[in-house]
């Protein structure tokens, strides 16, 4: 009898390592993008996390201080944004992959590839989650973020380049320079390397440069697995490329980030389980996850759905703005490639 599945995955020793490789293999967590918050984990349940903050009025200047009368005070108020807890299900059946891992180390040849899908659906949900905060591509009305979107050129006509990247950097005006980091659809990034557009750096030249660089962050592929894995860099700029980026006809979004400007949370980690039909000759497993991927500063309307799916997650009606723009650590740009 062949070995099956349900032989080599042991779910109590599987799950934390396919946590781990999960969390080595997510772009945005290795950038620094996104941080693990206290706040956004959910242990007791629920659907969603409320985080509360307050909020004071820093307009104006600073009054002239005189022993003839009081200053006035300015207000400090309260302010909450309800983030989302995304539950998430996939299941696998079939006898290949414990064939295809025999011989080896079946649990990291399985958890390495799992791993990295699990990494990638939550990037979508992540990306989904911004396309609803910033709305339509080229027509940026109705997003709570819109007036963080730069459609370069009529409706988004022009090429990544220089200019671009001033004019999303203005929309926040004296806070732009802290956007680090830029994802982008494949088809910008090779526009980007066509035009030798791009710097090229190691792992160990990041060291110290972008958040948690010298850490476990950048561990896996980026610890010479592979030999010295070099990560692309675009004016200043660390780049993930991430083929789940909103494209619509050829139009293409850019969005740039700040360190920290996602925060993360669970519900419950990971779980793993295994079963085998042996009428059926077939082994199963599923794992299934409870996350919160939450762009800081943006809400989550009380009228929108609970644990929505992608679709229901890049709906602009579904959110609105709680934060000051200039305290958002996210901007969006539109534009096209040379290389389509």
């Amino acid at each position: 009898m062949p070995t099956t599945r349900s032989d080599i995955v042991i779910p109590e020793i599987f799950t934390p390592y396919l946590e781990e490789q999960t969390t080595l293999r997510s772009a945005f967590l290795q950038s620094g993008i996104a941080t693990p918050m206290a706040e956004l984990n959910a242990e007791e349940g629920g659907d969603y996390r409320t985080v509360p903050s307050f909020t004071a009025n820093l307009s104006g200047d600073a009054e002239v201080m005189r022993d003839d009368r009081s200053a006035t005070p300015s207000k400090i108020g309260a302010e909450s944004q309800r983030a989302i807890i995304m539950h998430r299900i996939k299941a696998w059946t079939s006898r290949d992959l414990a064939r295809m891992a025999a011989g080896a180390d079946p649990m990291a040849a399985i958890g390495n590839k799992a791993g990295a899908w699990i990494a990638n659906q939550q990037q979508k949900d992540l990306l989904a989650i911004l396309d609803g905060c910033f709305g339509p591509l080229t027509s940026n009305t109705t997003g709570a973020l819109k007036d963080l979107a730069v459609d370069d050129g009529a409706s988004g006509q022009a090429v990544l380049g220089p200019s671009t990247v001033a004019r999303v950097r203005a929309t926040l005006g004296d806070a732009g320079g802290k956007l680090t980091t830029c994802c982008m659809h494949s088809a910008i990034y090779y526009d980007l390397y066509e035009r030798k557009a791009l710097d090229f750096v190691t792992a160990a030249d990041t060291a110290g440069s972008f958040p948690d660089s010298a850490n476990d962050a950048v561990g896996g592929t980026y610890q010479n697995a592979f030999g010295q894995v070099e990560i692309p860099i675009f004016m200043g700029m660390r780049v993930i490329v991430d083929d789940s980026v909103a494209a619509v006809s050829g139009k293409y979004a850019v969005y740039f980030f700040a360190p920290g400007a996602i925060g993360t949370g669970n519900q419950q980690g990971l779980r793993t389980e295994t079963d085998r039909d042996i009428l059926a000759k077939e082994d199963a497993m599923a794992v299934d996850w409870h996350n919160v991927m939450h762009p800081m500063g943006v809400n989550y309307k009380s009228t929108a759905p609970v644990n929505p799916d992608r679709d229901q997650l890049a709906t602009a009606s579904n959110w609105d703005l709680v934060w000051e723009l200039k305290n958002i650590g996210i901007a969006r740009a539109t534009v096209i490639s040379n290389f389509d």
